[in-house]
């Protein structure tokens, strides 16, 4: 490993193919120091996601204010709209808010993942490959980010909707070196180093895990569309209520922005446990109904007893193509202790992402009738993990039993062609001895002459 100050031999070393596709976010003065580049980025990040917030309330909001429509107010509310992407809370007129599209904060991931491969692609050009100082570097590039959103808390401000400086600071950090750091290990000699510090056993599991969140996502965003396609009278009666024209694209926008989160809701349900909006919930075995509000997308909400069948097929499937394909890439390990541990990291690993997911994907819009929104997080997780385990652990157990009776009956069949070819060895003996006599008879005269011979 080179030492804290040393650089590639090869400053101007050519970057690799996905860093010559991409264009360059760093300008040349700040590219050519490190932490000039990481500041410039995570700065540049937090900018860039405030001016597109603040362009969507703009074009959303001015066409319809009317002459008392005022650019600075929409200034204030699209740093808020900012800020409430990084789901650290925000309270809008005086209600205190955790429940936001996910959307929003996949539109802020996404910014700041390109920010950390820009870090890459500089620390590439300038030839910086000491892992602790491209470490140091994404470190400098998060904080870069929060102080840059921490910022804008003070005029991120209209009435009494505002957003919580703590909250800010830690899901602005923990966003970007989540998304940014991960960008920036892939794209930088991080990814060598890492790989060759964590076990092989931990990368199979993070594979075999992100293959079965893929598949309950899937899943869930399947169901959610055909739910909608179902309940479309529905969703049309309450977009006619809630108002046409240019002022129902912000209703429009929030759906959009939102349809991850019914992904999730759709991925629960499946799971088992379901998901709620308030006082109504909805699970495969029983539903509830409330009160909701009029937003077209809670217009897809599945109605009646229980599920109908169609949905329990989904349901049985999406557990077994998960667990099919983690009990197949256990099998791709040689020994079966290794493939045993990897069901269980990716167990792991499952438990973990749809924690995370029915967290983010929920919340609460103050303490009201909206005081629960999505999936209990630990139920869903327990109830996915657990059936994804058990169906990756029968395939493992239906492969082990295969693979005993081949063995056993290769070993069969190679002892029964061994006594086939001692048969035809007697029979070959008999046809070249003398007619009538025995092979091991004539043997034993032979030896009994000699004897005599010798007597």
């Amino acid at each position: 490993m080179p030492g804290p100050r040393e650089h590639c031999s090869e400053p101007s070393a050519a970057p690799n193919d996905g860093a010559a596709a991409r264009r360059s976010v760093v300008p040349r003065a700040a590219g050519r120091s490190l932490w000039r580049a990481a500041t410039w980025t995570g700065a540049g990040a937090a900018i860039v996601c405030a001016t597109v917030g603040i362009l969507a309330v703009a074009v959303c909001w001015l066409p319809v204010s009317g002459p008392g429509g005022r650019a600075h107010s929409a200034i204030h509310a699209g740093l808020l709209t900012f800020l409430a992407a990084l789901h650290g809370g925000v309270t809008v007129d005086g209600t205190s808010a955790s429940f936001l599209p996910l959307g929003m904060l996949g539109a802020v991931a996404i910014t700041a993942w390109r920010a950390g491969a820009g870090l890459a692609d500089a620390a590439a050009g300038i030839g910086e490959c000491d892992p602790l100082r491209l470490a140091l570097a994404g470190l400098a590039q998060a904080v870069s980010f929060t102080g840059c959103c921490l910022l804008a808390v003070p005029y991120a401000t209209l009435g009494t909707s505002d957003a919580p400086f703590l909250g800010v600071a830690a899901a602005a950090f923990l966003l970007f070196a989540f998304s940014g750091g991960t960008a920036l290990v892939l794209y930088s000699p991080l990814s060598d180093l890492l790989a060759e510090r964590t076990p092989a056993s931990v990368r199979a599991g993070a594979r075999g895990a992100g293959v079965a969140l893929c598949v309950y996502l899937a899943a869930g965003a399947l169901l959610a569309a055909g739910s909608a396609v179902v309940h479309h009278a529905r969703i049309e009666a309450l977009s006619a209520q809630v108002g046409g024209g240019w002022g129902g694209v912000p209703v429009l926008l929030l759906g959009v922005l939102a349809a991850p989160n019914a992904a999730v809701a759709g991925a629960a349900y499946l799971a088992g446990p379901g998901f709620a909006v308030g006082g109504s919930s909805a699970s495969a075995f029983t539903t509830a109904h409330g009160v909701l509000p009029a937003f077209p997308l809670l217009g897809a909400m599945p109605d009646g007893s229980g599920a109908n069948a169609p949905v329990w097929v989904l349901m049985a499937l999406t557990p077994l193509l998960a667990g099919l394909l983690l009990a197949r890439l256990a099998c791709r390990e040689d020994a079966w202790a290794a493939r045993w541990q990897l069901i269980g990291s990716a167990t792991a690993g499952v438990l973990l992402g749809l924690i995370v997911l029915g967290w983010q994907a929920g919340g609460a819009i103050g303490a009201g009738g909206l005081s629960t929104i999505g999936p209990s997080p630990w139920r869903f997780a327990l109830s996915a993990g657990v059936a994804v385990a058990g169906v990756a652990s029968a395939g493992l157990g239906v492969a082990a039993a295969r693979s005993r009776f081949v063995s056993r009956a290769r070993g069969t069949g190679v002892s029964g062609r061994a006594d086939a070819a001692g048969r035809l060895q007697l029979l070959a003996d008999a046809v070249r001895s003398p007619a009538g006599q025995n092979p091991g008879a004539d043997d034993a005269d032979d030896a009994g002459g000699g004897s005599q011979r010798a007597g």
